[in-house]
């Protein structure tokens, strides 16, 4: 039971790091898109960024999947 109620905790706090990754690509996304933006050096750069962030909700979302599937 103990066990089960750790596990749980741990993935509620991998969830909420996935989240802050997503959210945190989104907002690069919409910086990467505004039209305000003129400069291409910055607009690539939240683009690299965005995918950053993408990476990093894929990684996170693979340590979900292996404390699922290990504990």
């Amino acid at each position: 039971m103990i066990q089960n109620q750790n596990k749980k905790k741990i993935i509620r706090d991998f969830e909420m790091m996935k989240s802050f990754e997503e959210s945190t690509r989104n907002v690069y996304i919409k910086v990467h898109t505004d039209a305000r933006v003129k400069d291409t050096e910055i607009q690539n750069t939240f683009k690299e960024l965005a995918a950053d962030e993408q990476r990093h909700a894929e990684i996170v979302q693979e340590i979900i999947n292996i404390i699922e599937n290990a504990l």
